[in-house]
């Protein structure tokens, strides 16, 4: 009987021990979750007004020749990127390509020089160009004038691709990515 007693008070000393452990865990796991909830309702919330700044952080840069009726922006200015919508060599007299290609190149590349000098940078900021061409035999002749709008050694990565038409009679058009350095 007495090795009953003992039994049944280990038995309950054991219940105890387990008893305020199992409450000790439970209120750990209470706990961490308060914390966890508290940090992820922090970050929601900061995210929440940090978007106004982003906004705020936001340019169109637009050329005066640029059409105001466009569904998009000439190039967008976010932070110390500039993004340069595509671009089609036209005569702003006509709203067409020139017949000439030099001259179409020539008011092309023009025309990203000056967007990028609205925007305070120059040509050896561009970081990625992507030229549509829809005669890939005048892939040489670019070149030559696209080389010499450079002064960095350094030229932008670069993409030429062939494309069956471009809008207006054009030959080429660009898109590029500047970066601030």
């Amino acid at each position: 009987m007495l090795f009953e007693v003992q039994r049944g008070l280990i038995d309950t000393n054991w219940r105890t021990q387990m008893s305020r452990r199992t409450g000790s865990l439970v209120n750990r796991r209470i706990a961490v979750l308060v914390v966890v909830l508290v940090v992820a309702v922090s970050l929601a919330v900061r995210g929440a007004f940090s978007q106004a700044s982003l906004s705020s952080n936001r340019k169109a840069i637009n050329l005066p020749d640029d059409s105001p009726k466009a569904p998009f922006s000439g190039a967008i200015l976010s932070g110390n990127t500039l993004y340069i919508s595509g671009r089609i060599g036209i005569d702003s007299k006509t709203g067409n390509a020139p017949a000439n290609l030099d001259e179409e190149i020539k008011l092309l590349l023009d025309h990203v020089k000056d967007t990028l000098v609205e925007a305070g940078m120059t040509m050896d900021h561009l970081v990625y160009v992507q030229v549509a061409c829809t005669d890939l035999s005048l892939y040489d002749k670019f070149n030559a004038a696209y080389r010499g709008y450079f002064t960095a050694k350094g030229l932008p990565a670069r993409e030429f691709i062939g494309v069956a038409s471009l809008l207006r009679g054009g030959h080429f058009e660009i898109q590029a990515i500047a970066v601030r350095h």
